[in-house]
């Protein structure tokens, strides 16, 4: 079971890696904190921004819709 959730953490961390880009919004309005790390699609927490890429986790499936 630890295996399982490692692999997890470790695939959560390359896509964050690769497809991940700061949150622009962070920027103007706290500019002395670090922005957020957003993947496509994703919501920022702090202050709502909604990243415009195409969510991409389905063509990683190969999952339809």
């Amino acid at each position: 079971m630890g295996d399982l959730f490692r692999d997890l953490r470790e695939d959560r961390k390359e896509r964050r890696r690769t497809l991940g880009v700061n949150c622009p919004r962070c920027a103007d309005v706290r500019p002395k904190a670090h922005p957020s790390i957003l993947l496509p699609g994703q919501r920022c927490r702090v202050d709502g921004y909604r990243d415009p890429r195409p969510d991409d986790r389905q063509a990683l499936t190969g999952e339809p819709g």
